[in-house]
This record gives C-alpha cells, structure tokens and sequence, in this order.
C-alpha cells in the first residue's frame, strides 16, 4: 500500500459526530499531535442543526444553526490547527432517549454503508496509521455518537479495499476517545473540593457506570489553553461558567494533566499504559 508522498510519516484522523465534540474530546492530544509534525485530520459526521442553545450568554440570532455551528467549528479547527478538515454534511439527528423518536432523515436513521463508503473514501485519502472514533455505546447514548461509532468501523473495513481512485489502506490502531473518565473526574473533584461540580454526578453513579480506565493516556497538559480556545469557539455550546471550566487551568494541569483512550483495535503489540497513539506503529 503506497503512501501519499506529501504526507507527514505520522497521520492521525479524528471522527466526531457534530461541531463542538472535536472541542472537547482529544483537543489537546490533536494539537500535540500537530506541534510534533503529524498530520491530524478531523472528520465531522453532521451539521449540528439540532443542537440546543446552551450557552445562556449566547445566541443564534436570526441565522439558520448549521450556519452558526459551522462557523463556530471553523474557529476550533483554526484554534486546535488540524491539518485537514472534513464534513460529512450528514443531518444532526438531535438528542433522542428513545430510538423511535429519531427523525427519519437524519444521521441516526441513515444507511450505515452509504456513509461509510465516503467516510473510506477519506481514510484512503488521507492513509492514517491511527484513527480516534467514539466506543460502542457513543461514549453517551446519543444516537449520532453510536451511529459515528458503526459508520468508522464499517468504513475501516470498506477502506482496506481500492476504489476512487486510491489505493486500499489498512489503518493500524483504532481508538475510541474519552471525556470524563472516572479517574479524571475523581482527581478534579478531590481538587476542586467542597464546590466540586462533579458531586451529584458521583452520588448518583458508580465507577462501573464511567467505563473503565483508559487503555491509553497521552500527557497534553501544555496544550490544555488550546482545547480551551476551541472549545470557547463554540459561543452557543459551551457555557464559560459552565463544567467545561469548573477546574482552574493549572489545578487541572497539575492533578491530571491528560486525555484518555480506549483501545478498540490494533494490528501491533500494545503495551499497558500507553502514552503514545502511535506506540507500536512502524
């Protein structure tokens, strides 16, 4: 399988449901990553039309939202510095507990194949040796982060074989991203204290219920301002006074200053405790 000449050695895809989940899961691995000279290519599966104002200081004002979120995704994308940047363009299905409140029309609903074919299309493009998706549940159970987690597996398979033009690619580690881990959360609240935000969260709980440690922690502290800087680029999803930020920078920096993954799939040995993406690759 020959390697686009013009790439980086190292190449490293992000696929994430709607704009703002590239701010907040793995921002600042992927502007380590881009520091180091890798090639760091998001995939976003949907517009974000559906996407609830959750910003109280914020608002859409009078453009459509797909408008808005992708302005605000632009702005990310400049403040993280992705190498390339893809849309799937698919339609924001919306928060749904209920599998059969899922709008016909919308990602959620669509045929797995149909997007997986152009979503292999962009990993053949692009040949990543290590591609970042969500885990089998979504990570949370909206209905866009499952289906971004059945279109990527789908799509590494499709991708293995020749079509558009390009060579097939096998990509060689899969991971699925993470934002609030138990142990994240249970080292932020032991910091922050008595106004700890994440009080109700464990009361109500397990640490079962969070997953369970991430196979891989990779040390991005440097860039936690960078992560911020997107995620603050998302005006109408992310509240300033919210979670997000409920952690001073430098406590956070201190008390855990990573971001974690799970391993779903490799074709080298791994070894416990990784702290490279790329441990292993040739």
């Amino acid at each position: 399988m020959s390697v686009m000449t013009d790439f980086p050695a190292r190449r490293l895809l992000f696929v994430h449901a709607h704009p703002d989940d590239e701010a907040s899961k793995g921002a600042a691995t992927a502007a380590k990553y881009v520091d180091d000279g890798v090639r760091v290519t998001l995939v976003t599966c949907t517009d974000g039309a559906a996407g609830d104002l959750l910003n109280p200081d914020a608002t859409f004002g009078d453009e459509p939202v797909a408008i808005v979120r992708a302005r605000e995704l632009a702005n990310a994308v400049a403040a993280v510095g992705f190498s390339a940047t893809y849309g799937l363009d698919e339609r924001d299905s919306g928060w749904h507990e209920e599998p059969n409140d899922v709008p016909d029309g919308t990602f959620a609903r669509a045929d797995i194949d149909t997007v997986a074919h152009r979503l292999a299309a962009i990993i053949r493009r692009e040949q990543p040796q290590v591609v970042v998706t969500y885990p089998e549940n979504g990570g949370y159970p909206h209905p866009d982060h499952i289906m971004t987690y059945l279109v990527s597996m789908r799509a590494l398979e499709l991708a293995e074989h020749d079509a558009d033009g390009h060579a097939g690619w096998r990509v060689t580690k899969v991971y699925a991203a993470t934002t609030f881990t138990f142990e994240r959360i249970m080292a932020l609240h032991g910091a922050i204290g008595d106004s700890s935000p994440f009080t109700e969260w464990l009361e109500k709980r397990s640490d079962q219920a969070f997953g369970p440690p991430p196979d891989a922690r990779i040390h991005c502290a440097d860039w936690f301002p960078r992560r911020d800087q997107a995620l603050l680029a998302h005006q109408t999803q992310v509240d300033p006074n919210g979670i997000w930020f409920a952690a001073p920078r430098a406590m956070e920096q201190a008390v855990y200053p990573y971001e974690g993954f799970y391993l779903l799939r490799a074709d080298v040995m791994v070894q416990p405790d990784e702290t490279d993406l790329f441990a292993g690759v040739v």
